[in-house]
């Protein structure tokens, strides 16, 4: 298996490892407050708390936020962007026009973004570790967000 190539800045990890990478499957609870998605090659981001999806640019005109239930209109797409931040915050860009947003500074959001064998970015209270095969891991506990 190759390792996705991720770029490391001193601010965020720019994951062009998950570009092209199709979404399969999303779930969640209606009201928004938990977003499982679940991309190729194993990869799966939960979200606990906030999630913002917009459709459209990212700047004027304001962009339209997709509606909690209609989040499976991002089945079929593919990862143009994925950045995850030092601070907590994760964007991915999907080739629908889709952005997906998490504010890791929000309050009572956590976030795991898992590619098996590859890299965990682990959000919570603010910060992001991500961590690769043979390092220690991003949080104390193991198991899913």
């Amino acid at each position: 298996m190759s390792r996705p190539s991720i770029d490391s800045e001193p601010d965020r990890w720019v994951l062009r490892g998950l570009r092209s990478t199709p979404v399969l499957a999303v779930t969640g609870a209606p009201d928004g407050s938990r977003l499982d998605l679940t991309l190729g090659a194993g990869t799966r981001l939960v979200v606990v708390g906030p999630v913002r999806i917009t459709h459209g640019p990212a700047t004027a005109p304001e962009p339209v936020d997709l509606p909690a239930g209609e989040t499976d209109t991002l089945i079929g797409a593919t990862v143009l962007s994925a950045v995850a931040f030092r601070s907590g915050s994760l964007r991915l860009v999907f080739s629908t026009g889709h952005h997906l947003n998490v504010r890791g500074a929000d309050p009572g959001v956590r976030a795991e973004l898992c590619r098996p064998g590859e890299f965990t970015w682990v959000s919570q209270q603010g910060v992001g570790r991500l961590t690769e095969p043979g390092e220690p891991g991003p949080g104390s506990g193991s198991g899913s967000a």
